[in-house]
Order: structure tokens, then C-alpha cells, then sequence
């Protein structure tokens, strides 16, 4: 309980029987004068008491009169030698110390204890001295009941428990929440931190105390029966993949989500009308994970090309095994066409087991996997031959490797040489004399003519027909060609040449003018060739070499020997004789011919390539023959159709003085070409 204020001591400015003690920081006045020494006489009244202060020293005692009695002896140091300072509150009337008697130090002081300060005010021990605050609960009100002795202030609470239910002592004031001593109020809530928390409904206290929902892009975040989740999707959002892991993803201005993640329905991408026909079905797909597309169509089946003879209508049209020809080339997959689209190759219609195979094009043309891309076809002729030479010989010497028939299965129908013969210039059959001196005299497989590099251009081996006898001064049999060589035929020449020309061989036009014609075909020999054409080819070409004993004596006469090529072909452009070797003058080739330049020089002859070539021919003998370098034909060909071809050396008018073709390096082309004959 606090005390009432406490009276004023008051201190006589003079010398007091009884002097008041001051505190450590206050001394009281010093004590009394000394009473007198003690060998001094006293008078008869009584020596003051000395008081000592706390820590000054006291006076000492005074020494009383032998008559009389001795004053009291004033304390000595530390107030030894007698009473000091306060006895009682009553001593501390009006000091400034307080109005308190500390006894054990003689001091007044303000206070001692809570009930030396009045209500609002509590006694700082370290002072002694009461301030504002409190020093228990008396000393406070209101909304701060409890008083904090640690300090000596009205609080709203110390403790938990002070504050009511919902509310625990936060910074000495009750606040919404909750602990260990106070539970939360709802009993379905929970104390997380100091808050009441409903874990089954909390996103951030969600099935425990801490456990925070992620937020959901574009989508309200959600804590059901103590699990988080995504709430609804905002406003022009939708979660196509279902999964919350990231929201809700898809943006509606796009589109809407196509279907639901994993569902399945039956589909087909097959033409209209073809499901369940033959082999085709329909199949299954399933939504995709992001819920915006459907998956692949799995297990479908729909129109294929065709399968050869399996009895499975693969295209679904009602009919099994009918391949169709897509690029029109007259054969399908069925019968070995290995590109039929441009997917597969950039021509289809080239494409084909009738095409030829092109070196380096990286395209099976030919769909025959055996015929190397990058290497050409090995040569077929290596050696040569000069006895029971065949039309067949001489394909092969120029670099016709390939042979057929007429009318092979589609699958087997290949470009190639299909019929080879010796034949008379006017196209009948030689009696076994002339087909004999065809095929052992006047035609040859050569490994080279003469000793003066005149060689083949493609492979080891070229072909020559002659007129006299097909050899050069090195080989067997050979016969000098100024001489010539005489033998058992004398026929026409070829009759739709000759109706071209008015029915006559017609005249040249040389150097020296304008040559006349002889007539007949002597000593003939003629290789026809019936080919089918590649289907691939626009045109072919060939090169030759013409070589006449008729230079220089009977050039320009009615003896000027004959070279033709006639070819039958659909293709246009094909001259009306059918001749395409010749000159720019259009001239047959003869000795008479533009190209004729390896020769010694003679009149208006220039033979710019001189003799050398002709070295070890025997034309070169007393200058009594000549030729020309090699000269390639070209001519159009139709892809796939058959043509003839005719090679073939006559004498004209006579029977003597021989003349020669050396023929080689048939080729065929991608391209087209005019007919015509260049040096």
C-alpha cells in the first residue's frame, strides 16, 4: 500500500544539539564542533553529539569537564564515535533528500519501497527516489492493467493468459492470435505461427502449418479438404492439358482446346469412300497431351500402290493387282517401273526398265539395281576379228552392248538391239557367196587402222566395212585398196534413197564443182540394225571415218564410191532419203565430200591433216587415197519407239579402187537434235 508524503526536515542554520545526516550525494552539515578537549575543562552544561555523514568524518568526541560531564563524544571516521544522521521519517522532515529515513545509513531518501510512492509512481531502488511508471498492479488502469516490473510500466498484458480467448500478448499488448497456452477459439482451426489457420481451407496454410499453394498462371489457386489446387481459369483462358503445372496455358482468342488429353476416337484419312474396301480401315488417335490436337491416326490402312500378284487390293478401288501407270511411261510398279511420282524422281516418265542407264545422274533410270550409276558399261568387243564377222560384230564394236527381242513380257521389254544382218544395199538377203565375203572380207572388229593412230574413241574396238577388203598393210589377207578387191555382187542401191533422188544416185558438189553420178551398188556390204529406242533417249549419234582409193585419180567421175546411213525413225526432221551422214552442202559422203581433208593436196584439195593418219593403210601408197578425221552424226530418235538403222559402203559404177567406213562410240542422249554431221 503506498505511504502518505512525508513532512520536511527542516536544518537550523545554526549549531544544532542534534545535526542531520546527508546522503552519499548530500552530506549533511559537518558534526558538532568538538565538545571541548578532554583536557580542556568543560563548562557544566553537556557536549554536543557529533553526527557523522555516510562517508565524512564525523568530529571527535568533545572532552567533557572533569567537573562536569563530558559532552558526547563526536563519531569519529565513518561515524564510529557516536550516533549519525536519521533515526526515523521523522528526522527527514523537509530534507531534500526525501522524506524517507533510510536507518542503516542515516540517509533520507525518497523512497525505500513501493509504499513510500504514491499511485502512479514507482521507487527506483538504484536512486531511491519515486518516478512515473508502477511498481505493481495498483499503480495501473484501463487498457494497461498489469504493471511490467522489468519496466516499472502499465502494460496490456504479460503473459498469454492475460488477453482473452483469440488473442495472445504481443509487445506487451493483446493482438489477434494464438499459442500453446492459448488455443485457437474455432476448434477447427489450427495454430500456425501465432495465427488460427484452417488447414483444410488455407492456401497458405494448406494441409499443414507453412505449406503454401503455388500460385497457377491465369487460373485462382484453391486448398480443399487440406490439398492445394487450381482454381477456375480466368477470364478467356482454358487449361487444354489439364495439368496445373502450368495453368491455365491456352489463350481462347487462338482457339478453343480440340479435345480432352487421352480420349481416343476412330479416324480415317483415306480418299472418301475407301474405308473398308480391300485392305483399307479405318484406325484410332488420341488426343494429344496439350489437348489442342488430335494424335497420329494409328492402325489405319489406306490406299497403297499395288502389290503384284498377292490378290490384296492395296488401292482400294474394288480390284486387286491393277497397278497403275501414274506417269503414263507404259509400265507400273508391277512390271518394274521404279518411279512412278515426282516424289521419287524429278522425271518419272523417264524412269523405266526401257530407259538407258545415264553415268553420274544418281537416278536408277533403267530400275535395274545391277547397272552401276557411276561407272559405264564395260565394253563388249575387246579383240579384234576379221573372219565370220556378224552384224552383230559390229554392234558390239560400236558400243551397242545391249540386246532384246521384239515382243518381250513388259517387265523384260529394255532399249537394245533387236535384229542384226548382213544385207544388200537395195535390203535383200546375199546369197552364201556374198554373205561369206560380207562377214570374212569386207567387214572387221579393229583395234586400230593403219600404223598412224587412227584408233577407236570409245572401248578397245571399233567396226569398218569396205567395199574390197577390210584391212590395213598389218593385218591377215590384207589387199592393196588401189588394186581393190572384185567380188560376185553388183546390185542397186536402196530403192527409197534412190526414189528420193529421182530415182538415181544423185551428183556431188566438190571443190572443183559439181561431180556426176554413177550408178549400181558393187561389191556392197550393208549392216541393218533394228533397235528399240530408249524410252529416255531424244536422240543418238555415232562417229566414222570415210577412207576412198578413188582420191586422187577418179575423184570427181562417175566411179565416186557411196557411204550411207539411212535410218527409219518416226521422229521428225528425218531427210526424205533417209541419209543422215552428210555433208553441209548436203552432199552423200564420197570422196567428193567437204570432210574429205586427209589427203596429199591435189587441185583445189587442201587435205589440211596431210598423210600422217593414213600410215600403214595402204592408202597412203603412191597418194593414191585419202579420208577424212572423225565426224559424229547426230539425229532424233522418239522415246521407245524401234528404228533401223543401215550402215553401208558401195563401189559405184565399177567394181575397183575400194573405199571404207570406220564406225564407233554409238551413244544415246537426254537431249534432242537436228540431223546432221559435224568434224
Amino acid at each position: 500500500m503506498k505511504a502518505a508524503a512525508p513532512v520536511v526536515c527542516l536544518v537550523a542554520s545554526v549549531w544544532a544539539a542534534v545535526a542531520c545526516g546527508g546522503s552519499d550525494s548530500t552530506s549533511f552539515s559537518p558534526g558538532g564542533t568538538d565538545g571541548g578537549d578532554a583536557s580542556s575543562s568543560g563548562g557544566t552544561g553537556t557536549g554536543g553529539a557529533g553526527s557523522g555523514g555516510t562517508s565524512a568524518s564525523g568530529g571527535s568526541g568533545g572532552s567533557g569537564n572533569t567537573a562536569n560531564t563530558g559532552g558526547l563524544a563526536g563519531g569519529g571516521t565513518g561515524g564510529d564515535a557516536g550516533p549519525t544522521g536519521c533515526q526515523s521519517a521523522a528526522d527527514c522532515a523537509g530534507n531534500p533528500g526525501g522524506p524517507v529515513c533510510e536507518t542503516a545509513t542515516g540517509n533520507c531518501v525518497g523512497c525505500l519501497g513501493a509504499s513510500d510512492c504514491p499511485s502512479g509512481q514507482w521507487c527506483n531502488t538504484a536512486t531511491k527516489q519515486c518516478g512515473a511508471g508502477c511498481d505493481e498492479a495498483t499503480d495501473c488502469s484501463g487498457a494497461t492493467p498489469l504493471c511490467d516490473s522489468a519496466t516499472n510500466t502499465c502494460v496490456g498484458c504479460l503473459a498469454d493468459t492475460d488477453c482473452p480467448s483469440g488473442q495472445i500478448c504481443s509487445s506487451k499488448a493483446c493482438a489477434t492470435g494464438c499459442s500453446a497456452t492459448q488455443p485457437c477459439p474455432n476448434s477447427g482451426d489450427t495454430c500456425c505461427t501465432a495465427s488460427c489457420h484452417d488447414l483444410q481451407a488455407d492456401v497458405n496454410n494448406c494441409g499443414a502449418c507453412g505449406t503454401a499453394c503455388a500460385a497457377y498462371p491465369n487460373a485462382a489457386t484453391s486448398c480443399a479438404s487440406g490439398a492445394c489446387s487450381m482454381g477456375s481459369c480466368a477470364v478467356g483462358f482454358a487449361d487444354c492439358n489439364e495439368s496445373p503445372s502450368d495453368g491455365c496455358e491456352w489463350n481462347l482468342t487462338i482457339s478453343a482446346c480440340a479435345c480432352k488429353p487421352g480420349s481416343t476416337q476412330s479416324c480415317y484419312t483415306g480418299p472418301a469412300g475407301t474405308a473398308g474396301v480391300g485392305a483399307c480401315k479405318a484406325g484410332q488417335q488420341t488426343c494429344d497431351a496439350s489437348g489442342l490436337l488430335w494424335g497420329p491416326c494409328l492402325g489405319q490402312v489406306v490406299p497403297s500402290e499395288e502389290v503384284c500378284a498377292n490378290n490384296v487390293d492395296e488401292d482400294c478401288n474394288g480390284t486387286a493387282d491393277d497397278a497403275k501407270d501414274t506417269d503414263g511411261d507404259g509400265w507400273t510398279k508391277c512390271n518394274g517401273d521404279c518411279c512412278e511420282t515426282p516424289a521419287e524422281c524429278s522425271k518419272p516418265n523417264k524412269v523405266n526398265p526401257g530407259a538407258f542407264e545415264v553415268v553420274g545422274n544418281q537416278v536408277d533410270d533403267d530400275c535395274d539395281p545391277s547397272t552401276s550409276d557411276t561407272v559405264a558399261t564395260a565394253d563388249c568387243a575387246t579383240a579384234a576379228k576379221f573372219t565370220g564377222v556378224t552384224a552383230q560384230d559390229v554392234a558390239r564394236a560400236i558400243d551397242l552392248c545391249q540386246f532384246t527381242t521384239a515382243n518381250p513380257p513388259l517387265s523384260q521389254k529394255k532399249w537394245g538391239v533387236i535384229t542384226y544382218q548382213h544385207l544388200l544395199p537395195n535390203g535383200t538377203v546375199p546369197n552364201a557367196t556374198a554373205l561369206a565375203e560380207m562377214q570374212s572380207s569386207q567387214t572387221a572388229v579393229l583395234q586400230n587402222y593403219g600404223t598412224g593412230g587412227i584408233v577407236p574413241t570409245k572401248g578397245p574396238t571399233m567396226a569398218g566395212i569396205s567395199s574390197g577388203r577390210m584391212r590395213d598393210q598389218n593385218d591377215p589377207g590384207y589387199v592393196n585398196p588401189n588394186g581393190g578387191s572384185t567380188f560376185s555382187t553388183a546390185t542397186t542401191p536402196p530403192p527409197a534413197y534412190l526414189a528420193a533422188h529421182g530415182n538415181a544416185l544423185p551428183a556431188s558438189a566438190g571443190c572443183s564443182g559439181t561431180c556426176p553420178a554413177g550408178s549400181g551398188a558393187n561389191d556392197p556390204v550393208n549392216v541393218r540394225l533394228t533397235i528399240r529406242v530408249p524410252t529416255n533417249a531424244l536422240s543418238f549419234s555415232y562417229k566414222f571415218r570415210f577412207f576412198s582409193s578413188e582420191y586422187w585419180t577418179y575423184q570427181c567421175t562417175v566411179f565416186n564410191d557411196f557411204y550411207l546411213a539411212l535410218l527409219t525413225s518416226g521422229a521428225a526432221g528425218i531427210p526424205a532419203d533417209k541419209n543422215i551422214s552428210f555433208d553441209s552442202l548436203n552432199n552423200p559422203v564420197s570422196v567428193n565430200n567437204g570432210f574429205f581433208d586427209l589427203c596429199a593436196p591435189k587441185g583445189c584439195n587442201t587435205c589440211p591433216f596431210g598423210m600422217g593418219e593414213l600410215n600403214g593403210t595402204g592408202m597412203q601408197l603412191s597418194n593414191t587415197g585419202g579420208g577424212t578425221k572423225w565426224l559424229t552424226t547426230t539425229a532424233p530418235v522418239v522415246p521407245g519407239e524401234t528404228i533401223t538403222i543401215e550402215f553401208m559402203v558401195f563401189d559405184v559404177s565399177d567394181h575397183i579402187l575400194d573405199s571404207l567406213t570406220i564406225l564407233d562410240n554409238w551413244q544415246w542422249s537426254l537431249d534432242p537434235s537436228s540431223v546432221g554431221t559435224t568434224g
